[in-house]
């Protein structure tokens, strides 16, 4: 339900919660949206009110939400609960003498040789990263060599696109395609049932071939062609600055994932071409993400999932204290701190499949719990839509048949489960 814009644009600054049920104060201009959270679009982060206040534990410290370990002494304490593949999962939270070896940080890999002229050089970088994708599923990718400066312009575009009036950012609201292309709003994403939704709002683009700025970078397109535009864009005057900000992004992120795909490769001991052919008009995905200071200790600001293309590329804004967090075999949640001049590079469902599970496509969330705004732009890569795909054959089981699957139809697939979520999660609100 949409309230009225007031009179008057001029934003008053809430610091504490609305009682529930309280009208807006004069002067604000606010959306409502599920869960019972308002927005100001002139304030940011700081016009975002719990109107289910007595719902709500405030967040009250930060040095408690460093913690890794779930502290509830009820179910929580024993599961920790997720999606995977699309669909309901859980792990135990092992400790004491029940706990296992696993990981407690992040690897950091230095890809200075991912352009390096020596085949063994690439070999070298390929046996790290493999390690790091078989016994975790996250790494640190350090000097990856994309230019610090268009980095730095793609967070501030970031911040004035997500600073724009709501009206402005839904005229490309996500439910007007079946990719769910445009703008998400806040709490509208919700993995998690037990919370009211993601606290967070984010913009999705991805491969779409009537766009001239991605034709450059194909070696072929689709047969038959598509015709039909997928992404959506802005055409108010205050966001033209978005398209080309975010494809000079997209751009640099592409031919640094082309490169990653082949030391992928190498580290299945494959040829370095292998991938080539399933990825000459690849899907991709830019996700563009604001996530506010949450203040409620029970808020997400996405819940526990799994991705489900080939691999992720993270870039995230520099925060004191980290948002992201991995899943590790104890049931415990990492943080994964933000570094500067890194991505964070993980595995999804796609590689996990081609390589029979051999490789782990890991568990993670959000929580934005140190009071401070964070801003994400992940940049998510998988074959071709019309290719079909299947587990490396050195690495299947004696005697097991293997199906080849198609990567458009999965993904649609795993597309329809995250609306249908979407959808379920907010029914009757």
């Amino acid at each position: 339900m949409w309230l009225a814009y007031l009179e008057t644009t001029e934003a008053i600054y809430l610091p504490t919660p609305m009682p529930h049920g309280a009208p807006p104060r004069p002067g604000l201009i606010v959306q409502r949206f599920p869960g019972g959270l308002t927005w100001s679009p002139a304030i940011g982060v700081r016009g975002f009110m719990h109107t289910h206040a007595a719902r709500c534990t405030p967040v009250t410290s930060k040095k408690n939400n460093m913690a890794t370990t779930t502290t509830a002494t009820t179910e929580a304490e024993t599961w920790v609960h997720y999606h995977d593949g699309g669909v309901p999962g859980r792990r135990r939270v092992l400790k004491g003498t029940a706990a296992k070896p696993t990981f407690t940080a992040l690897p950091k890999i230095d890809f200075q040789r991912i352009y390096s002229d020596s085949l063994a050089d690439r070999k070298e970088l390929a046996a790290q990263v493999g390690a790091a994708c078989r016994d975790i599923g996250f790494f640190y990718a350090v000097n990856h060599g994309v230019d610090d400066e268009m980095l730095q312009d793609t967070m501030d575009a970031l911040k004035r696109y997500f600073a724009l009036p709501t009206h402005v950012k839904m005229e490309t609201h996500n439910q007007k395609t079946d990719k769910f292309r445009g703008y998400e709003a806040f709490l509208e994403g919700k993995l998690d049932p037990s919370t009211r939704g993601d606290v967070k709002e984010g913009f999705l683009m991805g491969e779409d071939f009537t766009d001239p700025e991605q034709l450059s970078l194909l070696t072929s397109t689709p047969n038959p062609p598509t015709h039909t535009p997928r992404n959506q864009w802005p055409t108010h005057p205050s966001a033209l600055f978005w398209r080309p900000a975010l494809y000079r992004y997209y751009r640099a992120m592409f031919a640094f994932s082309k490169r990653m795909l082949r030391v992928f490769a190498l580290a299945l001991d494959l040829p370095e071409d292998a991938f080539d052919a399933i990825t000459t008009h690849p899907m991709t995905n830019v996700r563009a993400v604001h996530y506010p200071p949450q203040q409620c200790e029970s808020d997400v600001g996405i819940g526990a999932h799994t991705d489900f293309c080939w691999f992720t590329l993270v870039c995230q804004s520099p925060t004191a204290y980290p948002a992201l967090e991995v899943l590790n075999g104890n049931g415990e949640w990492i943080p994964v701190l933000p570094e500067p001049h890194t991505f964070v590079v993980n595995i999804a469902d796609f590689l996990k499949l081609v390589t029979g599970g051999t490789w782990q496509s890991t568990v993670h969330r959000v929580r934005n719990m140190g009071g401070e705004e964070r801003y994400s732009i992940p940049f998510f890569f998988s074959p071709n839509e019309d290719a079909s795909v299947s587990v490396v054959r050195h690495l299947r089981s004696d005697g097991v048949a293997y199906a080849e699957f198609g990567v458009g139809e999965y993904f649609q697939k795993r597309l329809d489960i995250d609306r249908r979520t979407h959808l379920e999660g907010h029914a009757g609100e």
